[in-house]
């Protein structure tokens, strides 16, 4: 793990946190993995108090999870939790693209249009690291131009522990591009109720393929 993350600012439990989900988000600490206090007290610079607030924190986000006796893990989903996950996205993410197209001003258009083009650009140059956090980055801009801070802080961590738990992308990454740009395009044509439908469509393709692939691993 990098020394990169080292605190030493203010605010140290809520830094903490948001330095642990985007570990999580970046898969420096992997889905299963156990999460050992002093070692990441050590390479934070921080004492154990706030890596345990942290944990709290991150276990009501279903990011880890705290087995009495045992530790705290990064969350590993069963297939079980996917498809319900899953399906939390199906309703919630066409809401915040239908708010978002509602609400966004100008320059956060803007900003949406810079964070497809730098999907774009990963895909085009197959980078295929770097895809699942541009992917999350997307989304969480539209989440955040709907003007609804519960929705975001509710999306944020479902979609970081899924990202956590598969490898790369669902779908093949020109098919992702294609669908950013079409809900990218709703959006900046302020056209509320096709960026919700096209939402929609986006969540249910990789829910299928969920449910497809399950339906394989059971064979």
């Amino acid at each position: 793990m990098s020394k990169k993350y080292k605190i030493d600012h203010i605010h140290i439990s809520e830094k903490v946190y948001q330095t642990l989900k985007e570990m999580i988000l970046k898969n420096e600490l992997k889905s299963g993995e156990k999460l050992n206090q002093e070692k990441l007290s050590r390479m934070l610079g921080v004492s154990r108090t706030p890596i345990l607030s942290a944990f709290s924190k991150l276990e009501k986000e279903m990011l880890i999870e705290i087995i009495p006796r045992k530790g705290a893990y990064v969350k590993k989903l069963s297939k079980k939790e996917f498809v319900e996950l899953y399906d939390i996205r199906l309703r919630l993410e066409p809401l915040g693209a239908y708010e978002a197209t509602k609400n966004a001003v100008d320059k956060e258009i803007g900003q949406l249009k810079a964070i497809l083009d730098s999907f774009i650009s990963a895909v085009k140059q197959k980078a295929s690291k770097l895809l699942s956090e541009k992917d999350y980055v997307f989304h969480m801009k539209i989440m955040e131009m709907s003007r609804n801070s519960l929705l975001y802080r509710i999306i944020s961590s479902f979609n970081i522990i899924i990202i956590s738990n598969i490898q790369g992308l669902l779908k093949e990454p020109e098919q992702s591009m294609e669908e950013h740009i079409a809900l990218y395009n709703a959006i900046r044509d302020r056209k509320p109720e096709l960026a919700e439908r096209l939402m929609y469509e986006h969540i249910l393709d990789s829910k299928n393929r969920i449910n497809q692939k399950i339906l394989n691993d059971n064979k």
